[in-house]
């Protein structure tokens, strides 16, 4: 599970404010080698076969879902995310309490032929009017 955040200016006093969300792109246990349809190159997408509990610091959304992710590319090009949306998840934690969190909710992954290490920083970077500071997305 990761934390994505973006600098927006939509809401009503148009001031610019960090949004964050939890998101996760790819599952961790994903077997090396995707199970990939005989003639196809990509597994863009991927969903549990059941619905499963999402977690968090310990705690799990109350409702089970099934998230999509983002499968592999056999032929050198990378899958992303091309298509999400930001919904709320309930978490409720062991100790009783519970807390509510945005999440980036992929819709649909496509392949692509430029690929970035998500651990690198990225370029190239991009400017807000009237804003001081410089952006990487």
């Amino acid at each position: 599970m990761g934390i994505s955040s973006r600098v927006s200016n939509n809401n009503a006093e148009c001031r610019l404010i960090r949004e964050t969300r939890l998101c996760q792109v790819r599952q961790c246990d994903l077997p090396l080698a995707p199970q990939i349809k005989k003639g196809q190159k990509c597994q863009r997408a991927v969903r549990p076969q059941k619905p499963v509990r999402i977690t968090f610091a310990g705690c799990s959304t109350t409702r089970r879902y099934r998230p999509r992710t983002c499968g592999s590319c056999m032929d050198g090009r990378c899958c992303a995310p091309s298509v999400t949306r930001t919904v709320l998840l309930h978490f409720h934690c062991p100790d009783g309490e519970g807390f509510t969190r945005r999440m980036m909710w992929i819709q649909r992954c496509s392949c692509k032929k430029i690929c970035h290490n998500p651990n690198s920083v990225l370029n190239p970077s991009v400017s807000l009017h009237n804003d001081i500071h410089t952006f990487r997305h």
